[in-house]
């Protein structure tokens, strides 16, 4: 589908490299500062202020606490052209345990920074309002879900964010509308309750709710193969008993439940898997509870005119472009992202940091976060976002359609 939109004049394209590349140094400290003080999901108070406070300085209006999020922010600016849509750059900043910033959220959360002074160096020419979101708790807190159910997005047209992603930087155009970009993904508690007595002396006594735990695991791995070929489930022991004398009163296990699919996730996977989980219960006579562990993450869906109009920008300032791998559109993981994209057109850029393959969620991933050549490649995407950001306040046949993209998949 084409726009037929007109390319931003040079003016445009110039201000925005010209105001990105001015905030040089300043991004790059927001960059490694976030990287060397990681912050757990609703804990990045460190990184809530930093990015907030350096957006108010350059004169957006902040709003701290969105939501009723303490560590969410919106940071706004209107346009000096009149009415128009209102378009919402995302930053995300939490970390993750042990492995710090693994995900290279603190290069998300400089984009989006970035992204938000290339916008504003064009308002004289800009209709409508550009938002740069603080969205707190990617990693497993579902903060984008509590911010759709609190109304933060209400007001916004259209979303563009961005994530780090090994070596390659892929935007494809042709997207099949039944395609998801990412894994649906909810989690559950399997915990169990049996009766603890001497493992040596009187075994029969007991009941082994480790045991339980253990058939949980056996029995998953036999269902594996008669559930669809895009399900993932994965999971650990948190609680396995206090020492081997003793026969495991209590023991549970904390499990990731995925698929591409969100009504196959949730109709099939889901009770499948409690299905195991009961019988495991049955054969060692232990009790079964089982809890929400995480919320319900939605697969993205990609917007092919949104797409367009970045794989255009990318060229624009010079952003190489990937050939697609077979087999690899989109992520393999799962996001909350998703949960935005399903009720309002989105884009997330995924871009190269590497010359070589790395692992997200890998000390290897985090040590390529806090990278010079990283670095340059989200000051570059901001660019892109930014003046993305511009074609959709400035043509409105590029937001109708890119709307009615995304009303044909949700639909």
């Amino acid at each position: 589908m084409s726009s037929r939109r007109p390319p931003p004049s040079g003016n445009q394209i110039d201000n925005t490299n010209n105001a990105v590349d001015a905030s040089r140094q300043e991004l790059r400290h927001i960059c490694l500062d976030i990287h060397a003080h990681p912050e757990l999901n609703y804990q990045e108070h460190h990184a809530a202020q930093l990015l907030s406070d350096t957006l108010e300085r350059h004169g957006f209006a902040v709003e701290r606490g969105i939501g009723g999020v303490e560590t969410a922010f919106r940071a706004e600016l209107q346009g000096r052209s009149g009415d128009g849509p209102t378009i919402a750059i995302l930053a995300e900043y939490d970390a993750l345990p042990d492995v710090g910033h693994g995900c290279g959220h603190n290069l998300i959360a400089t984009t989006a920074v970035g992204a938000g002074l290339g916008i504003q160096a064009n308002l004289e020419v800009l209709p409508g309002r550009v938002v740069v979101l603080g969205t707190p708790a990617e990693e497993g807190g579902g903060g984008k879900i509590r911010l759709l159910e609190a109304g933060v997005f209400n007001d916004v047209d259209v979303v563009l964010s961005s994530h780090p992603s090994s070596n390659r930087t892929f935007v494809p155009t042709d997207i099949p509308l039944a395609e998801s970009w990412s894994l649906a993904m909810v989690g559950y508690r399997y915990a169990y309750h049996g009766k603890a007595a001497h493992a040596a002396a009187a075994p029969e006594a007991g009941v082994n709710a480790l045991n339980a735990v253990i058939h949980l695991f056996t029995g998953i791995d036999a269902l594996r193969q008669h559930l669809r070929e895009d399900v993932r489930i994965h999971g650990i022991i948190s609680d396995g008993g206090k020492a081997p004398n003793v026969v495991p009163d209590f023991a549970a296990a904390n499990f990731m439940l995925r698929c591409r699919d969100r009504e196959y996730l949730s109709e099939v996977v889901v009770d499948k898997v409690r299905q195991v989980a009961e019988g495991a219960a049955r054969i060692t006579g232990a009790r079964l509870e089982v809890s929400p562990l995480y919320p319900f993450y939605e697969n993205v869906l990609p917007n092919g005119v949104l797409a367009g109009a970045i794989r255009d920008n990318a060229g624009k300032v010079n952003l190489r472009i990937d050939e697609l791998v077979l087999g690899r559109r989109g992520s393999g993981a799962s996001t909350d992202f998703g949960n935005v994209s399903q009720v309002i057109p989105a884009f997330e850029m995924r871009y190269a940091v590497s010359d070589e393959p790395v692992a997200s969620h890998s000390t290897e991933m985090c040590t390529v976060a806090a990278s010079e050549a990283a670095f340059a490649q989200a000051i570059t995407v901001a660019k892109v976002l930014a003046l993305t950001a511009g074609d959709l306040l400035t043509n409105r046949v590029l937001l109708e359609e890119a709307q009615a993209d995304f009303a044909q998949r949700v639909g």
